[in-house]
C-alpha cells in the first residue's frame, strides 16, 4: 500500500518555531537566575536564618554594589511576609503564562519572548519562595551611599520580569499589531454564452 500523503493538518502538528524558541528562554532564564542566586549566597556569605549578615562588592563606588538580602515579599520588596499568599498567586500566574505561551495565536516573535522572560523570573523567584519562604536578592543601586538613597536590593528573575513588562507594553504602544488574515475575495462565475449583458 502507498505511503499516505501528508496533507495540512497533520504537516503542522508540531509547535511554531517562536512557542519553541520561548520556552527554551523560559529554562534559560530559569537556569541563569538560580545560577547567578547560588553563586551570589556563596560569595557573599547569605544565610537564610541570619538575614542582616552579607558581605558588600563594590563593583561601582557610588552607584551599584553586589550586596546579599532575604526579600520576604515580592518584587522590589512589596508585600512583605505574606508567604502563602504569593506563592499561591505566583503559582498560578506561571501556569497561565505558561498557557498563555502554547496557545496564543499570535504571530509576534516579540510577544512569545516578553512571556518567556516573565515566566522564566517568576519560576526563578518561585523557587527561593518555595525553598526559603523569602527571595534572594542582591543587586543594589545607590546614589553616593546606601543612607542617601538606596534603589530596593533585586535579583536576575526581577530584572527578567521588568524586562519583559516593558517589552509588552512597547509592542502594545509602539510596535506592529497583527493583521487579521483577510478572507479570500468571492470569485464570480463567468457568465454563460448568450447571457453577457
Amino acid at each position: 500500500m502507498p505511503d499516505a500523503v501528508p496533507t495540512p493538518s497533520t504537516a503542522r502538528r508540531g509547535l511554531p518555531a517562536r512557542k519553541v524558541v520561548a520556552l527554551v528562554l523560559v529554562v534559560a532564564a530559569l537556569g541563569v537566575d538560580l545560577w547567578s542566586k547560588g553563586w551570589m549566597q556563596d560569595r557573599l556569605g547569605m544565610d537564610a536564618a541570619r538575614p542582616e549578615v552579607s558581605e558588600v562588592i563594590e563593583l561601582v563606588p557610588g552607584f551599584f554594589r553586589l550586596h546579599g538580602h532575604w526579600n520576604p515579599g515580592i518584587t522590589f520588596g512589596m508585600l512583605p511576609h505574606r508567604t502563602e499568599a504569593i506563592l499561591t498567586f505566583t503559582v498560578l500566574a506561571c501556569l497561565g503564562l505558561f498557557v498563555a505561551i502554547l496557545v496564543n495565536t499570535s504571530r509576534s516573535r516579540l510577544l512569545h519572548v516578553s512571556l518567556a522572560l516573565i515566566l522564566g523570573g517568576a519560576l526563578g523567584n518561585l523557587y527561593d519562595r518555595w525553598q526559603w519562604q523569602q527571595v534572594r536578592d542582591f543587586l543594589v543601586v545607590y546614589w553616593k551611599s546606601p543612607e542617601i538613597w538606596q534603589w530596593p536590593a533585586f535579583n536576575a528573575a526581577d530584572s527578567f520580569i521588568v524586562v519583559g513588562v516593558i517589552l509588552i507594553l512597547w509592542r502594545e504602544f509602539f510596535g506592529r499589531r497583527d493583521l487579521p488574515v483577510a478572507a479570500p475575495a468571492a470569485v464570480r462565475p463567468p457568465p454563460a454564452p448568450g447571457n453577457a449583458s
